[in-house]
């Protein structure tokens, strides 16, 4: 039998990895652009070679000054921290990354070898630290930056001096890390702009600042399908392993950790020592709700002394301090 080709039809376009579209990636890549130019501080950007492809690092102060490696949240890249980089590259020399098959400027060697797991993320932090010729780095993490961060300090403790995490994932509850990771696969799977929406809602909260720079950015990337692994509860016997002084702000109206309480209770339980600082007023990306208070806090607690804080630590239960309690 002869076949029929039906020379009218158009062929359809392989769908492009992370972007699905070159449209898609166009966009975006015209918005990270545009927010970097508000990057406030001199940056050089690069790239580093791993084991699941290229990295794109932004790299800001002094080459000299101790090494500060930062992992964002899901679904953006480098430039979430244009609120807080101009106190901290002041001091320390800033190594902002792009998490690897996230939605930014890393690109994967082969789009289906991706990091899946903690250790597969740790894996891929080996292999930055090496690059950059880092023995130790403090962290600073947020969100799924912050599980990417935890698991670091959990598989190569030699490699994390500080860590501090910011609404991380993996640290609330099971029950609210399922809430959580349930709309985020349903809007991969089955993309709808009434689901985008609430997920956007979630994660910015009510801030005008963080609505205005992350809301167009969050309307498209929702169409993307980033090649990354699950933020899943981190077990309290994993959390237990780490041994990194360690600084976890949550937000009181943070719609993806959810109830600040839980999660401190769980930082209090099983992360030695740590100090917990809750910001009523902040949701999710409280690094642009409370810029300020959040950077100069950190700023703090990375000059503090690691014998300092052990001996003000030493036994000792982790302190939880309200922001509102702290500034009256």
């Amino acid at each position: 039998m002869s076949k029929v080709v039906d020379t009218d039809a158009t062929p359809s376009t392989p769908e492009l990895p992370v972007f699905v579209t070159a449209e898609t990636r166009t966009k975006l890549m015209a918005i990270y652009d545009e927010r970097m130019a508000h990057w406030p501080v001199p940056f050089e950007t690069f790239t580093v070679d791993t084991r699941y492809g290229k990295t794109q690092v932004t790299a800001s102060g002094d080459r000299s000054a101790p090494p500060l490696v930062m992992t964002h949240p899901m679904g953006v890249g480098a430039f979430v921290w244009c609120s807080i980089i101009g106190p901290l590259s002041q001091h320390r020399r800033t190594y902002a990354l792009d998490t690897i098959g996230d939605v930014n400027k890393s690109e994967l060697a082969v789009p289906d070898r991706y990091p899946k797991n903690g250790r597969d993320y740790s894996a891929w932090l080996d292999d930055v630290f090496d690059a950059l010729d880092l023995r130790s780095a403090d962290m600073v993490a947020g969100s799924m930056g912050g599980w990417i961060a935890m698991n670091h300090a959990i598989y190569a403790p030699h490699d994390v001096g500080k860590l501090v995490l910011l609404g991380p994932m993996g640290l609330p509850p099971w029950r609210a890390t399922l809430g959580v990771l349930g709309p985020f696969i349903s809007q991969r799977v089955r993309p709808r702009e009434a689901k985008l929406e609430r997920i956007i809602t979630r994660a910015t909260g009510e801030g005008e600042r963080v609505n205005a720079e992350f809301r167009p950015w969050m309307r498209i990337m929702g169409y993307t399908k980033a090649r990354v692994g699950q933020p899943f509860h981190i077990p309290g016997r994993r959390l237990r392993r780490i041994s990194a002084p360690t600084l976890v702000f949550l937000g009181g109206k943070d719609g993806l950790v959810g109830d600040a309480n839980a999660a401190a209770s769980r930082a209090r339980r099983y992360i030695h020592g740590c100090d917990i600082v809750v910001l009523p007023g902040a949701g999710h990306i409280m690094s642009v709700d409370e810029p300020n208070f959040v950077a100069d806090r950190i700023v703090e607690f990375l000059d503090t002394r690691v014998s300092d804080w052990a001996a003000g630590h030493g036994g000792s239960p982790s302190t939880v301090t309200d922001r509102d309690s702290q500034a009256s």
